[in-house]
């Protein structure tokens, strides 16, 4: 039993800026094509996204705010000692977290919102505002693919998720419903469809019987440049790595006219796609200045002033086309943000959910692939909500010797069988 509901979308990847800075990768981009408008149960949009897109609600800036301020911080966690390149889909993690948000209470609740960025943003502030945003990315550009879908799993057959626990997944996100009972494979399927094939695996094998529910979302961006490269001016070319040494890269390179900005030790360029609501921003540190240095300046209110500040010129932009992969459980570094106590199976309190439940886990995968056409990628993140524990039996009964046994009617007390066993061979 599976309820189908999907957000598509045509218009910008809230994020995509930090997925540029955080080491995107590249290899077969394509045309786009006009987005279908997201789907739920019964056929529409999510309740309250198409209130607020009849209503033209505004993008609240603190939901934005707050998303790209996570995104970086995770960022600069999963960079600490990185040798290999790393992007993730702050968009894609936080919708996750922020609607496991909605069964997270006490000092649980105070750790996510500290995390997450919310300030005193409440569940339903966040909720109000997610409708809002996913709203404003319905069919803006006919040349951009985005979309965003959202799922809960749970044991059908034996549910303990709070009923307003999964009203909020359907009205605000409009999720699929999908049941656990043939997790992993069903919940990779449902990724796998969702970001075309480039995800085909997020959630781990593992015993699932324990599990009350797991909270998935993917994004999925397909967009073509508004000034493509010519693939005949490609060619190989040094690319120094961080140690130092080089290797041979496929360098694309366009002169044109670009937004730019050249900073005190670093460039910065902006790369629009389609009919240019979304683009790619890039920024170069200085040879002198280490990635790993710039990253810790990069801050949500630094890129606001550093792109407030890009002013088009005309120049030669060499790129390279490339392919980047990543895949982290998250925990550790979410922890490291300040939300442990989410995790923690003596202390966690999603009583909003379920019972006797805490944060077992949470996955994010993230493809992304530049090419002289364009940009496609995708991103996708579970969050598995486990059973803190089992409550001890109160006493113990082992039948393992001769019996009596009745086979009564409850209401009125009439014994329909009765009998003795003594040998139950």
């Amino acid at each position: 039993m599976q309820h189908r509901g999907r957000l598509k979308t045509a218009g910008r990847v809230i994020g995509a800026l930090l997925v540029a800075i955080a080491g995107l990768s590249g290899c077969g981009g394509g045309s786009g094509g006009t987005a279908q408008v997201p789907t739920s149960e019964n056929g529409s949009i999510p309740p309250a996204v198409a209130q607020a897109h009849q209503a033209g609600t505004g993008v609240d800036p603190r939901i934005v705010a707050a998303d790209n301020t996570f995104g970086l911080n995770l960022l600069s966690i999963l960079n600490q000692g990185a040798t290999t390149n790393v992007a993730i889909s702050p968009t894609s993690i936080a919708l996750v977290l922020q609607i496991i948000y909605n069964g997270a209470n006490g000092s649980t609740q105070q750790a996510m919102q500290e995390t997450l960025q919310l300030q005193s943003l409440t569940a339903q502030d966040v909720n109000t505002l997610n409708a809002a945003l996913q709203a404003s990315l319905l069919n803006v550009d006919s040349q951009v693919q985005l979309t965003l879908a959202n799922s809960l799993w749970m044991h059908l057959s034996s549910n303990p998720v709070l009923p307003s626990f999964t009203a909020a997944n359907e009205t605000y996100y409009g999720a699929t419903i999908g049941d656990l009972a043939g997790a992993p494979a069903n919940v990779n399927a449902w990724v796998s469809n969702e970001t075309n094939g480039l995800i085909t695996e997020i959630l781990p094998p593992a015993n699932y019987q324990q599990v009350v529910a797991v909270v998935a979302n993917t994004i999925y961006f397909k967009g073509s440049w508004t000034n493509p490269f010519d693939p005949g001016q490609t060619a190989p070319a040094p690319f120094t790595l961080a140690d130092g040494s080089q290797t041979s890269a496929k360098m694309m390179h366009r002169t044109g006219s670009y937004p730019y900005f050249k900073g005190s030790n670093f460039q910065a360029i902006r790369i629009h796609y389609g009919e240019q609501r979304m683009s790619m921003l890039v920024i170069l540190p200085d040879p002198s200045v280490t990635l790993s240095a710039f990253l810790a300046s990069i801050t949500a209110d630094n890129l606001d002033t550093w792109t407030s500040q890009l002013q088009s010129a005309i120049g030669a932009l060499t790129l390279p086309r490339f392919t980047s992969t990543f895949g982290a459980a998250l925990p550790a570094a979410l922890s490291a943000l300040g939300m442990g106590i989410a995790f923690d199976v003596n202390q966690a309190d999603f009583s909003g959910i379920a019972p006797l439940t805490y944060l077992s886990d949470v996955e994010h995968k993230t493809v992304v692939k530049v090419d002289e056409s364009g940009t496609v990628a995708a991103g996708a993140t579970t969050g598995t909500i486990g059973i803190t524990a089992v409550p001890a039996p109160q006493f113990t009964m082992t039948v393992d010797h001769p019996f009596f046994y009745a086979i009564q009617d409850d209401d009125t007390g009439a014994l329909l069988f009765v009998g003795t066993l003594v040998d139950p061979t």
